[in-house]
């Protein structure tokens, strides 16, 4: 049964149940003529030449099971994916999708599936990419990001993509930026320090354009002397 369709995640959902469809065909099939088979064992005493096959079969129907249930669980995941993808830029809330996300990992671990299927690595695997993504978006959304900063994300992924309302959480999706991913850190950290040091130079301008500097004559001449309050010098050292 291993060499099943439904045992490989590029099958999809619809043909896996398909085919999980007729297993569970088989199965009933197979109980039909193992309740024969039991009569005929009963009947010879010997119940117990056909227990054997009868656990087997019950393994089948739990590994089905299981199957179907990994099954719905991707489909869960593909569908809350592409309902992330329609999202527009501006709209992208990526805290509850974080969070989101990893409900759906933990769920998947918990499940009992061979988790050495292609089905299940599969779909792992694309949860982790989003987990990778969305903290990437998340910096990437950040409002210390200006245009600079996004010519250098342009240059790294080789494309002229444009921000505006139109842009969707796929076009940035589709730009794999979980290869790059230190990259963007490296540019985003890059903005916040800039954003910084941008509203520090806009707290100080804002308080030396008002302050008055003070003349006192010195003494023994008719030279006016500029000086500062005790408190403005302080302030101009700090500054």
């Amino acid at each position: 049964m291993k060499k099943r369709d439904f045992y490989r995640y590029d099958t999809g959902r619809d043909q896996s149940l398909a085919s999980l469809t007729v297993v569970n065909g088989e199965i009933t099939e197979f109980i039909e003529l193992t309740n024969i088979l039991k009569y005929n064992a009963e009947k010879f005493e010997h119940p117990e030449a056909i227990e054997g096959s009868q656990v087997k079969i019950g393994e089948i129907q739990n590994e089905v099971g299981l199957m179907q249930g990994l099954w719905d669980h991707i489909d869960v995941c593909q569908g809350m994916f592409q309902g992330y993808m329609i999202d527009t830029w501006e709209n992208t809330n990526t805290g509850p999708m974080t969070e989101q996300v990893s409900k759906l990992e933990k769920m998947l671990k918990t499940m009992k599936v061979d988790k050495k299927c292609n089905a299940y690595i599969g779909i792992l695997e694309e949860i982790k990419k989003w987990l990778k993504f969305l903290p990437l978006v998340e910096s990437l959304r950040d409002p210390s990001m200006r245009e600079r900063h996004w010519d250098l994300i342009r240059e790294k992924v080789q494309s002229n993509f444009v921000i505006d309302e139109n842009l969707k959480l796929k076009d940035i999706y589709d730009l794999e930026l979980g290869k790059i991913g230190d990259d963007v850190e490296e540019v985003c950290d890059q903005a916040k320090q800039e954003k910084k040091m941008e509203d520090t130079l806009r707290t100080i301008e804002a308080f030396w354009v008002d302050v008055r500097f003070e003349f006192q004559q010195h003494k023994g001449s008719d030279v006016q002397m500029l000086r500062l309050s005790e408190e403005n010098f302080e302030t101009l050292e700090e500054n």
